[in-house]
């Protein structure tokens, strides 16, 4: 019985680390999905996980406080992991919505099951396209090669928040606005030019309604450069998703 609960223990720990990426990770911790599916998902990984933690795990503290300590640096463990990712998305959002501003969607908001938060409609249509585009490309399995790498490099316990860990997340948090200006730049360039397109109009032809005539043509012009854009889009969420490997690689070795 010893032995057992010895193991029980183990899984749990793995289990928290688990959970915390998978719930925070926005492909596996969508809304839209029930709890129960969520923990479902984070109790089979956890046993495939298991069998290679357990084989060289270290000693589970007698002390509760002491194993509650454990507990909680499992889950910062998985939480950081799961941060990384979402960062990579909340850049796509953050474009989008620079994009609906410029087009003129931004009286129109919806839901994001997400972040429960109103985002713009362009935002929601590039998140989604993100995250097909991720799973087309198998970058859900990167995330998980990331998370069985933290348990070959970092024991269950291990986890060390130092400096180096705090200025690479300031660092990631940082490449939101880059995300956000690389996928929006050509639709913001191409409306750029219209708005200046529109004011010269306005100069020559003064008895033109320029607010009634600018919606459409902003709204055409963004679409249309939208539509054309797809396959550089396709190329940079293809290597930002490959740099976020990179990233999560980094970050495990910073806290081991």
């Amino acid at each position: 019985m010893a032995y057992w609960l010895d193991q029980f223990h183990v899984f749990l720990l793995v289990m928290l680390r688990v959970s915390a990426l998978l719930i925070s990770a926005p492909i596996f911790g969508h809304h839209n999905y029930l709890n129960q599916a969520k923990v479902g998902l984070a109790f089979m990984v956890s046993l495939v996980i298991f069998p290679l933690v357990s084989a060289h795990h270290p000693l589970v503290p007698d002390g509760i406080y002491p194993y509650a300590f454990m507990m909680i640096k499992e889950v910062i463990l998985g939480l950081v992991l799961g941060y990384a990712v979402l960062l990579l998305f909340v850049g796509i959002q953050f474009a989008g919505q620079l994009v609906g501003l410029q087009m003129g969607l931004d009286i129109v908001d919806v839901i994001d099951p997400t972040s429960s938060a109103q985002i713009s409609v362009m935002g929601q249509y590039l998140n989604i396209l993100a995250i097909l585009i991720l799973l087309t490309i198998d970058g859900h399995h990167l995330i998980l090669q990331g998370l069985m790498r933290s348990f070959e490099v970092i024991p269950l316990g291990g986890i060390q928040l130092k400096e180096t860990v705090m200025l690479k997340l300031i660092d990631l948090t940082s490449e939101v606005f880059i995300i956000a200006i690389k996928i929006s730049a050509p639709i913001m360039m191409a409306l750029f030019l219209v708005s200046v397109a529109l004011g010269v109009l306005a100069r020559t032809v003064p008895q033109m309604n320029i607010l009634v005539v600018g919606f459409p043509v902003q709204l055409a012009a963004g679409l249309g450069v939208l539509i054309a854009s797809l396959p550089i889009f396709y190329q940079l969420i293809s290597k930002m998703i490959h740099t976020l490997a990179r990233h999560l690689a980094a970050l495990i070795e910073f806290m081991s």
